[in-house]
Order: C-alpha cells, then sequence, then structure tokens
C-alpha cells in the first residue's frame, strides 16, 4: 500500500510539523503504534513557503512568511521519507492557503487580531499568484495529497450592520445572479441530526442578499484556486475550505448557504472547517452542551454534502490539556465521531517547555533563555518602531509580562502570553550569512544530546497519542478505501 496518498472523507487526525527534524520521529512512532493514518502538514500562508522565498536574502519577505524556516519541498519530501521509513500511512497537506493582504495579517489572527480591512484588487491578484506558486512547488515535489484554501479575510462583513435600503441596493449593484433569490426563499432546506433532533432552514430576501454579499467572492476565489489544482495534479486529492478565522460563530445557515452555492460552482469539498467557537492556543471555556449542539448541527449540514467537519485552532492553553475538559467528548458525539482535528503550534511550545526545564547552565537551558531574550527584544524593537506587530493586544502582553515579572523575579516565562503567541518567531532569526541560527541550534541540540532527544521523542509521542485516544483514531486504517 501507498505510504503517502489521500485519506480520502474519512475520521483522521492532521498535525503540523513545523520542524520535522525534530518532530516527526515522535509523531509517526504513535501514528505506528496506534495504527492511525494520518496527516502532515504546514500552513502555507504562514508556516512553510517555496524554496526561492525560504532561501532568499533577510529581509527580502516579511519574517512571518515561512516563519518555520522549512520549505514546502522539504517538509513534504521529509515527511514522505520518514513515513516510507516507518511503514506508516499518511496524508501530506497544503494546509492554509490563505488568500490574505500579507503574511503578518495571517499570522496576527493567531493571536485573535483581525483587521477588518477589504483587500484590494491588487493584494488579491498578488495573493493568488503566491498561492500558486506555492501549489507548483508542491506537486512538482510529488507528495502532496490534499489542499486546505482559506478565503475568509474575502467575507464582506459590513452586510452584518446594512439597512434593509443599504442591503438591496449592494445586492442590486454588486451580484449578477439576481435569481439566487428563488432558490432559497419560500423554500424549508430540513435536516435531522444523530440526536433525532429536527432543523429547519427558512430564508427571506435579506437572508439570501446578505450571505450572497458576504461569501460569493470567497466562494469564486476558491473555485479559481480548485481548478487550478484540478488541472495540474494528475492524481486523486483532497480538499478543505476553512472558513473558521473569523471573529463571529458560523452559522447554519451560513454553512449551508456555503455549501450549496459550492455545489453548483462544480467545487468539490471532502472537509469544511467553521467556527465553533475555538480560540487558538486556548483551551475551550464556553458552555459544553452549546458546543455539543452547534457542532452536531454543522456536522449535519455538512454530511448532507458528503463532507465532515475539520476542527482548526485544535492546540489548548498547555501541551497536556487537550482542548479542556469534556472538549473531545462533546466533539465526538456532535459528529458522530467522523471529523478532522488539525494541531500544530503545540509541538514547538512543548519543545520550549522541555528546554526551559532543564538544568541551569545546562545546553539546552542556554538555548531557552536565548531564545526568550531574542525574541522579547524583537518584540519591543517592533513597538517602538510602530510597525505592525506593534498592537494594542502585544503591547498589553508585554506590560502583564513586566507585572508580573516585578512580582515574582522570574525573567524567564515560557507561558507569558507574549511569549507563547511570537516564539515562533526565533525560528526564522537569521544572522549576516543568512543562517537560521536558533533553528539550527534546536536541531542540533536533538541531533547530538542522546539523552534531550529521547525526552523530545516520549514526549511528542505522547502528546500525540493523547490526541489519539481523546478522538479515537486509534485504528482508523480500517476505514481507507483500498
Amino acid at each position: 500500500m501507498v505510504k503517502t496518498r489521500y485519506l480520502g472523507v474519512i475520521h483522521h487526525p492532521a498535525i503540523g510539523i513545523r520542524i520535522p527534524e525534530i518532530f516527526l520521529e515522535g509523531i509517526l512512532t504513535s501514528y505506528k503504534k496506534n495504527n492511525v493514518a494520518g496527516g502532515l502538514m504546514l500552513s502555507f500562508g504562514r508556516e512553510t513557503a517555496p524554496e526561492g522565498v525560504i532561501n532568499a536574502p533577510p529581509g527580502k519577505y516579511e519574517i512571518t512568511r515561512g516563519h518555520t524556516g522549512t520549505s514546502i519541498k522539504k517538509y513534504q519530501t521529509l515527511a514522505a521519507l520518514k513515513s516510507e521509513e516507518k511503514n506508516v500511512i499518511v496524508e501530506i497537506e497544503a494546509d492554509h492557503l490563505i488568500i490574505i493582504g500579507s503574511s503578518n495579517k495571517a499570522v496576527q489572527r493567531i493571536a485573535g487580531v483581525h483587521l477588518n480591512q477589504e483587500i484590494s484588487e491588487e493584494e488579491l491578484n498578488k495573493s493568488i499568484e503566491y498561492n500558486m506558486m506555492c501549489i507548483n512547488e508542491a506537486i512538482e515535489t510529488g507528495y502532496v495529497n490534499v489542499y486546505t484554501v482559506d478565503s475568509s479575510d474575502l467575507f464582506n462583513l459590513q452586510v452584518e450592520s446594512m439597512s434593509e435600503k443599504e442591503l438591496s441596493e449592494q445586492f442590486e449593484t454588486k451580484c449578477s445572479n439576481k435569481m439566487i433569490i428563488d432558490d432559497y426563499v419560500n423554500k424549508e432546506f430540513f435536516f435531522k441530526s444523530i440526536s433525532g433532533d429536527e432543523l429547519y432552514l427558512i430564508y427571506n430576501e435579506n437572508d439570501v442578499m446578505k450571505l450572497e454579499l458576504k461569501f460569493r467572492k470567497s466562494l469564486q476565489v476558491n473555485k479559481i484556486i480548485f481548478d487550478y489544482i484540478k488541472k495540474h495534479m494528475k492524481r486523486p486529492f483532497g480538499f478543505e475550505i476553512s472558513l473558521d478565522e473569523t471573529i463571529e460563530l458560523t452559522q447554519e445557515n451560513e454553512l449551508h448557504f456555503y455549501l450549496e452555492e459550492w455545489k453548483k460552482l462544480g467545487g468539490e469539498v471532502g472537509f469544511i472547517a467553521p467556527n465553533i467557537g475555538f480560540k487558538k492556543r486556548q483551551d475551550y471555556m464556553g458552555n459544553i452542551s452549546d458546543l455539543r449542539r452547534r457542532v452536531e448541527w454543522l456536522s449535519t449540514i455538512a454530511k448532507k454534502y458528503n463532507t465532515i467537519l475539520s476542527i482548526h485552532s485544535g492546540s489548548g492553553t498547555t501541551p497536556y490539556s487537550g482542548k479542556g475538559p469534556h472538549t473531545y467528548d462533546v466533539l465526538l458525539k456532535g459528529t458522530d465521531n467522523s471529523l478532522k482535528y488539525k494541531i500544530s503550534g503545540v509541538y514547538y511550545e512543548l519543545l520550549l517547555e522541555l528546554l526551559e526545564k532543564q538544568p541551569e547552565k545546562s545546553r539546552a537551558k542556554n538555548l531557552f533563555n536565548q531564545i526568550f531574550n531574542e525574541v522579547l527584544k524583537f518584540l519591543e524593537d517592533q513597538i517602538d518602531q510602530n510597525t505592525n506587530f506593534a498592537t494594542d493586544l502585544l503591547k498589553t502582553q508585554i506590560d502583564n509580562y513586566y507585572k508580573d515579572r516585578n512580582k515574582t523575579g522570574e525573567h524567564y516565562q515560557v507561558r507569558a502570553d507574549f511569549f507563547r503567541f511570537n516564539s515562533y518567531l526565533a525560528l526564522n532569526f537569521r544572522n549576516k550569512k543568512g543562517e537560521r541560527y536558533i533553528r539550527d541550534a534546536l536541531i542540533n541540540l536533538y541531533l547530538t544530546d542522546q539523552k534531550f532527544k529521547n525526552l523530545i521523542d516520549y514526549e511528542v509521542e505522547q502528546l500525540t497519542t493523547r490526541l489519539i485516544v481523546g478522538l479515537n483514531f486509534s485504528n482508523n486504517i480500517r476505514l481507507i478505501q483500498k
């Protein structure tokens, strides 16, 4: 059986391998021990980039673009070779092809900063061209199996505050298909959940105009990307649409409208990621019953289109908390044990926490201290220079760090919010020779300190296994169609 392949629309995990040289061993060991076929991925809009970007001189691109220092070709090739070596079936994903003005905006979303700025036509065209360049490298590498596209930056959020008159005028001006109203008004769309509950979606004219104005541009651009992939891929592939990186929750009628219109466009989609209320790097703190009901209805609607939910922002507050008490249970119940679940940044957080716990003056602890100091200095310089990093949120996080430091006397705080949300930057710090000296030092430590390597491999395996067991991914290989 081929070791790298599109798994199909099945229940499985997808894991980001930010430093594949360090994380692949433990992840694949857990996959193998638990008889799991799972995904290996990196975000094209944030974490990885084409080799030409990765190898460009320092300063040519934003520090956030390809910030892991791992190229598309490198992570996909290493993932494929390592999975073949360990005899594990994996799906290699081009995650988060983001249609957005800049990679800086894309990473600001991670910390919860959403800039409500309409993307210009020039920015849009550049973003599409860049993503096509990324797709080209993935296809040329020969291992990519599935793509996730995130065009939520194209959602027209102004419609939520428009009056009926403004809505009607905008619809008349911008919408070419006026007959779309007849597709929804005076019709009932019926859904029955796994719990036996019934849902009727009923639209009025304003509902349809609002949804059309909100989502049409996103639908069109997703179709451009989908058609490009379909034209150039010479083998089966999966396609996922991300709707989750928005401020507001995804409503049932929004998911239904999006999938219905996507079907009309002739697009295929195996996975869709609504906003279910998860925040990046935080346990779920909302009402667990509300989450169960929300997920159940969204899953029910998705399955009408032979699609299953993909859960993004899957990492919790710590590498040991999952996504908080009972969260995995309600996701399984709400989806009838059929979902895709993504985590990525938590592995790098785990690495930093393990570095921080090493003995004082040890090589590992000294490296952690260096990373902490350099990230703090970089961010303070960004604030002083009033760059795009200098958000109110970052200023508050650093202020809180100093307040806590003054109280406790602790300089190195691995769980300080400013550090948790920005420590990724260290992987892209470069010296005058263009070397990613911190990334290189982490890999060198892993490869030359056997005791530390054993610790990392064990903890990465345990983290992966907690996810697999918590979400019943064990033995999912039986779901793959031969």
